[in-house]
């Protein structure tokens, strides 16, 4: 058992309290750093038992770690004093695990095992490279995309993000689609469809004008999207023109909450009743192969498009 893994489990304990460290006062923060030693100390008493078991000799142990044998006595026997069993036989010629210490041994080989694949899964994330190909539907914020891939990007700069946007089933064999974000329950064969949000649609005007009668009414996320707009005059299925064409006074529109609400916030829309009613909330879903089928590159971006967006509508 190298050093190396001595360290991967140190570094691991102490990045995983770092954030917490950095908010607490300064009584909070001195009894982490205790916390986070003793589990050090923990760690390279586990390693050193590991040792001896290995070479059933501490001095041999202590020759591997490049320790004195009486700091690999006194680790052991530290241990065996914190569990309150005793791990090893020893006369002034053998070693020998007892059956205590035979079942210790089985975990912490597995214990450290994990410590050294946690490691080694941290490092491949930031090594990841290529191309995610991901589809997107007309009505979705362009904005806000284009936000949360730059995000990632800053992250990941080796890895592409490649942007369809299309209103059809994702095609992940013909057009090799890996992630596609979609309203409905758009599963399939194969396929995972994970409800990220749900969003309210509102009846939105430009300020005194949700009665006005002469500006046509944008139905961006209808279903039948011809039909629901009627030919009033202006059409268009993108969210993002429809808010502009409400801002600018030339129409009235259904529209996600989220994209309108800082505009009504500052007056410059109007929510009120529309004459379709109350309206269901819009679904959004990322639509993906099994775990199986992706590769690194499409599971962080997978993860970090989850993240994000369901942070959205719960940022608490």
């Amino acid at each position: 058992m190298s050093k190396l893994r001595l360290f991967i489990g140190i570094s691991l304990v102490v990045l995983m309290d770092l954030p917490m460290f950095l908010t607490l006062d300064n009584q909070q923060n001195v009894e982490l750093i205790k916390r986070n030693y003793r589990i050090m100390t923990d760690l390279r008493a586990l390693e050193t038992f590991v040792e001896v078991a290995d070479c059933l000799s501490f001095s041999d142990a202590g020759r591997r770690l490049r320790l004195p044998a009486s700091t690999v006595t006194t680790r052991v026997k530290s241990l065996e004093a914190r569990l309150g069993v005793r791990l090893l036989d020893r006369s002034t010629r053998t070693v020998a695990l007892t059956a205590e210490g035979q079942l210790f041994l089985e975990h912490c080989r597995r214990a450290l095992e994990e410590l050294s694949l946690a490691s080694k899964a941290v490092g491949s994330a930031q090594n990841a490279s290529g191309q995610v190909r991901v589809s997107i539907p007309v009505a979705f914020p362009m904005a806000q995309f284009a936000e949360i891939v730059g995000r990632f990007r800053t992250v990941y700069p080796s890895i592409t993000i490649k942007v369809f946007v299309d209103d059809r089933p994702a095609s992940f064999i013909e057009e090799g689609v890996d992630l596609a974000l979609r309203g409905g329950a758009p599963g399939g064969e194969g396929l995972i469809a994970r409800h990220l949000l749900d969003t309210d649609i509102i009846f939105v005007s430009p300020p005194d004008s949700i009665n006005d009668l002469d500006l046509p009414i944008l139905r961006p996320v209808a279903r039948e999207s011809g039909a629901a707009n009627r030919q009033e005059g202006i059409a268009t299925r993108s969210l993002q023109l429809s808010l502009e064409f409400v801002l600018s006074g030339q129409a009235r529109a259904y529209l996600p909450r989220q994209i309108c609400q800082d505009a009504i916030n500052a007056g410059l829309l109007e929510e009120g009743e529309g004459p379709d009613g109350t309206q269901p909330p819009l679904s959004l879903f990322l639509v993906y192969h099994d775990k199986y089928h992706q590769t690194k590159r499409i599971q962080l971006f997978k993860d970090f498009l989850i993240r994000e967006l369901t942070q959205t509508t719960n940022p608490d």
